[in-house]
């Protein structure tokens, strides 16, 4: 199977919205504890300072230099930080950072499927083939249905845009789905037959008969 490589995620149109692969969590630690706040100037012999020394009070994620930065802050002892790893995206937690890996796409795009045809969310292709994720059923005029096909599994959930770290931890069906179900504007994700997680957007559903359905996808490595 040859892999289509995205250059850009649709936004707009966008609408673009999966393997069984777990994203590499990555956990940073402040470097210290405590820090201490000093004078460092030379002094007079019968002059002293004394030190400010506190504790971590808080941990945050700035923007330096046009890069996301990781800052471990000690109250008036002032802060230390580093830049976050590349291609990760991190959280702030009690004592550092998570810093979770960025999913890989592996398609994105969006087409149009005439009713009773099928489709693909691996390769983004439309067509009557065996290897397909689902079925575009009509059973009547007015009912239709997504049938999931080859082990292929959906799963509705608030139909808003979830992106992968939902949709990889989303509970799925493999029973068939009512389009009335997800109306124009809805996310939807889905196991696709080859394990990838992948969600797509409902964006438009034509007003004749037969019906078509157009939708934006994005599938992850």
């Amino acid at each position: 199977m040859r892999r289509l490589v995205a250059a850009t995620l649709l936004s707009i149109a966008g609408f673009l919205v999966s393997t069984d692969n777990v994203l590499a969590v990555e956990t940073i630690t402040c470097p210290l504890t405590q820090a201490r706040r000093t004078i460092t100037n030379s002094l007079p012999s019968d002059w002293w300072t004394t030190p400010i020394v506190n504790q971590l009070s808080e941990t945050q994620i700035s923007t330096i230099g046009g890069r996301s930065a990781l800052l471990c802050i000690y109250g008036s002892s002032g802060s230390v930080q580093r830049y976050a790893p590349e291609g990760h995206s991190c959280e702030a937690i009690s004592n550092g950072f998570r810093c979770t890996a960025n999913p890989q796409t592996f398609s994105t795009g969006q087409f149009d499927v005439p009713q009773t045809y099928t489709f693909d969310l691996d390769r983004g292709r439309v067509g009557n083939s065996d290897d397909i994720d689902f079925w575009f059923q009509a059973e009547t005029r007015d009912l239709l249905y997504l049938v999931p096909r080859n082990g292929a599994r959906i799963s509705v959930g608030d139909r808003s845009n979830r992106g992968y770290a939902q949709c990889s931890t989303a509970r799925y069906s493999s029973s068939r789905v009512s389009l009335s179900d997800i109306p124009v504007g809805s996310y939807v994700c889905v196991r696709t037959n080859e394990g990838r997680i992948s969600q797509f957007r409902v964006n438009q559903v034509s007003s004749g008969t037969p019906k078509t359905l157009s939708i934006g996808y994005t599938t992850w490595q």
